[in-house]
């Protein structure tokens, strides 16, 4: 079965990275918004300023900011995946039996083409219902945060490749805009996104800690007492 193994520390990385994240979308959408404002003033002429240095600190700003949030995706992602990995082992640990999805799969269809729109949403589904414990937690009900979540997640990639799209093919004003535009939409769907799963994590963080008293209680009740 395993031993449940005490993930606090990580847990408490994931929700940093995430309202770290959320912090930096924050601005990206302010910063956004004041691209939009700049392309709008430029296209109608009423921009009164040098329009050369203005367009080059925007693109410098932005740059940056993408540059930080790319940077953090990758470390979020890193550390996620492993938060996830964990969780289900510690399922296991607390005695949820027939688990479909095993450690490694719970983030690996994440990976997989097509696969990967449903798949690891069942893997945390999965998660979530068995870390409660209880012996029938295959016919328990999950959340519509869990739900939410998901949604979430599909509809923040769609708008992100949408994004990168129409960023890579502007040109003129108006593309360039519209680029903007579809940006600062997809980065406050990630904010979105990052709030739900922080629900998500600390609810199954909160739930495999309640049950894993009891289970650590009887994995010690077989050793030695100086251990």
């Amino acid at each position: 079965m395993g031993i449940f193994r005490n993930f606090s520390t990580s847990t408490t990385w994931v929700v940093r990275l995430l309202w770290i994240g959320i912090a930096v979308d924050v601005i990206a959408v302010l910063s956004g918004l004041s691209e939009i404002w700049l392309l709008s003033d430029i296209e109608a002429g009423t921009y009164d300023y040098d329009v050369t240095a203005a367009a080059n600190w925007n693109d410098n700003r932005q740059g940056a900011i993408g540059i930080v949030q790319l940077v953090l995706y990758l470390a979020q992602a890193i550390v996620i995946l492993g938060w996830i990995r964990l969780a289900n082992k510690n399922a296991r640990a607390l005695g949820a039996r027939d688990m479909q999805f095993t450690p490694g799969w719970a983030i690996g269809w994440y990976f997989i083409p097509i696969a990967n729109l449903w798949k690891p949403y069942q893997a945390m589904s999965e998660i979530w219902r068995a870390s409660s414990g209880s012996p029938d937690w295959k016919s328990a009900e999950t959340s519509g945060t869990l739900q939410g979540w998901w949604a979430a997640w599909l509809v923040a990639n769609a708008l992100g490749r949408v994004s990168f799209r129409l960023s890579m093919k502007a040109e003129a004003l108006p593309e360039l805009k519209n680029a903007s535009i579809a940006t600062a939409v997809a980065d406050v769907a990630s904010i979105v996104l990052s709030l739900l799963f922080l629900e998500v994590v600390k609810e199954i963080y909160r739930r495999q800690t309640l049950w894993s008293a009891p289970v650590r209680s009887q994995d010690r009740a077989g050793l030695p007492e100086t251990v």
